[in-house]
């Protein structure tokens, strides 16, 4: 976000009362964690919309590439939180998650990084709308699943995410979740993507505000230093 502006990402989508723009940080009232500006993804409610209110970045090239591959590789950002988020009964929240079309071309989310009903602590879903693979994400499961950390995110400070991914269509996928050099998640041996078959776009990763019935309302935070590579930056 250090050109002021979100150039840097392929493409932001939004729907109902959510966005994403590039902001300083001063202006925002946060400590910078890099240069001066940060992302600022803000939500609001989700009433009078027809979908739940989202928004949405993602960085394409890369990711695709390397999904369609078979390459591991890790996918790590700086994380805001000036509050705690928490939701009743029917609500939802997406803070990240990793989608893939199908061999027609439809996608769908795969798995979803979000927080749990309260306590401030994470969960990550597979197939949050039923719509990944029918066998998954271990062999002989079906259906949605959600594992829950027990580890609350704190909140007024810099949170450092890391993510490692095995992207495979079949069961010798993997993911591994960091926060602040903390594991979340460790699962092997499990689907990441739909089969390559000849998509054009096979899989892709998106850092999110999406949700439905939050609290609070207005919910903002903000990214900062998003980096793909092929081997663990490690917490500093």
């Amino acid at each position: 976000m250090e050109t002021g502006d979100l150039s840097q990402w392929t493409e932001k989508v939004n729907t109902g009362n959510a966005d994403s723009t590039a902001v300083l940080a001063f202006v925002a009232g946060i400590p910078p964690k890099t240069g001066n500006w940060v992302l600022r993804q803000s939500w609001n409610s989700t009433s009078g919309v027809a979908e739940a209110s989202g928004t949405r970045v993602a960085r394409y090239p890369e990711v695709a590439s390397l999904a369609k591959a078979g390459t591991t590789f890790y996918y790590s950002w700086w994380d805001f939180f000036p509050a705690a988020l928490s939701y009743g009964v029917g609500g939802w929240y997406n803070h990240w998650q990793i989608a893939s079309n199908d061999a027609s071309n439809n996608g769908a989310p795969i798995w979803v990084l979000g927080f749990s009903g309260s306590g401030n602590r994470m969960g990550l879903t597979w197939s949050p709308n039923g719509l990944a693979p029918a066998n998954g994400p271990h062999n002989g499961e079906t259906g949605g699943r959600t594992y829950t950390s027990p580890i609350a995110v704190p909140v007024g400070q810099w949170v450092f995410f890391e993510v490692m991914i095995t992207p495979r269509g079949d069961f010798t996928g993997a993911i591994k979740i960091w926060m602040n050099g903390q594991v979340l998640f460790d699962l092997s041996s499990i689907k990441t993507q739909f089969p390559y078959v000849s998509q054009g776009i096979l899989t892709w990763v998106t850092n999110n505000n999406y949700g439905s019935g939050l609290t609070p309302a207005p919910f903002v935070h903000y990214i900062d230093d998003v980096t793909i590579t092929l081997g663990r930056i490690g917490y500093p």
